[in-house]
């Protein structure tokens, strides 16, 4: 019975780290820094969830904070 809880929480700890090396490698590499600037946009809302889980107004605003990828909408919270 011993072994059966080591192997089961062996394997829950490995899923767990995998799961959160691949959300963290998602959100570093979706910013370019190159990309920030302070330029105008519209205030038009039409929304876009960039990959970083953060709801932009439009897509002027997600390239303005740098944000290389999007898709259309709000994000899920």
């Amino acid at each position: 019975m011993k072994i059966h809880f080591s192997l089961f929480a062996a394997l829950f700890i490995t899923i767990s780290l995998s799961l959160n090396s691949c959300g963290a490698k998602k959100t570093t590499d979706c910013i370019d820094p190159a990309a920030i600037s302070d330029g105008p946009c519209t205030m038009e809302y039409d929304p876009v969830c960039g990959c970083d889980g953060k709801t932009y107004s439009n897509p002027c605003v997600a390239k303005r904070a740098g944000v290389t990828t999007w898709v259309r909408g709000a994000c899920e919270d």
